[in-house]
């Protein structure tokens, strides 16, 4: 066998026993397993085996006479479609690594105390995001509460695919403190929570909860898009930061 088809052999992922049946194949065109095993030196049972694999690669073909079964060499552009076959699996993987990356590279951030960061984007991320504020505080064997700095110019982006977010939020007994930038809030997500304004805007919202922060904003194509950090130092500043501003504020 000439080098570099042993090479692309090998990159298509047949070990060296299916080559050297492949092999011994090749000069003959067909063959059965009684004459592949005598060729190959390889026992009846692994030469079936191997054959069977082949088939299913689409490396060969198989045809009986009677009660013999023949295998015999498939077209060898056969072996380009089983390339491309592998090379759309091997993107359809990369895609999933590139979908999850943001979740490991959190996870490796994480290690040696450092905060974990994950990145989320549209309406999906934004909604994953409010259903984290719930699920933690549900989890939360003290207060139930969370603060917040609601921007006007990010509020209309928040709840779209969880209008009935407050609702979800009262039935679990969460409470809220709320620093409003800017005016125009909407009383229906204001339940259970009580309210301060600062009358300047700000373009981005925080979410402080337990030991995490959810930063939202909205970018140029006027798609949403959030950071959530999960670090307790960093949320507690953040906290304190809050509750000193908020006792300066009037209702």
């Amino acid at each position: 066998m000439v080098p570099e088809l042993q090479t692309v052999l090998k990159s298509i992922d047949l070990n060296d026993k299916e080559i050297t049946v492949y092999d011994a194949l090749l000069p003959l065109g067909r063959g059965t397993v009684r004459e592949l095993s005598m060729r190959t030196g390889i026992n009846r049972g692994t030469v079936h085996d191997i054959l069977e694999t082949l088939l299913e690669k689409g490396l060969l073909l198989s045809e009986r006479q009677g009660s013999r079964r023949r295998f015999l060499l498939a077209p060898p552009k056969n072996i380009v479609a089983v390339l491309e076959e592998r090379g759309r699996a091997l993107r359809d993987q990369t895609k999933k690594i590139e979908e999850v990356m943001p979740q490991l590279m959190s996870l490796y951030a994480k290690q040696g105390g450092r905060p974990r960061v994950e990145y989320f984007d549209s309406d999906e991320g934004i909604k994953k995001i409010l259903d984290d504020v719930l699920e933690t505080l549900t989890q939360e064997k003290n207060e139930k509460e969370y603060v917040l700095y609601s921007s006007k110019s990010v509020r209309s982006y928040l709840y779209k695919l969880f209008p009935n977010f407050t609702k979800e939020k009262v039935k679990r007994g969460i409470f809220t403190k709320v620093i409003g930038l800017g005016e125009g809030a909407d009383p229906k997500h204001i339940a259970m929570a009580e309210r301060k304004i600062v009358t300047h805007d700000a373009p981005a919202y925080m979410i402080v909860y337990g030991p995490k922060i959810a930063l939202i904003s909205v970018a140029e194509d006027d798609t949403p898009f959030g950071v959530r950090i999960d670090d307790g130092k960093i949320a507690r500043t953040q906290r304190l930061l809050f509750d000193m501003l908020w006792d300066r504020l009037e209702k």
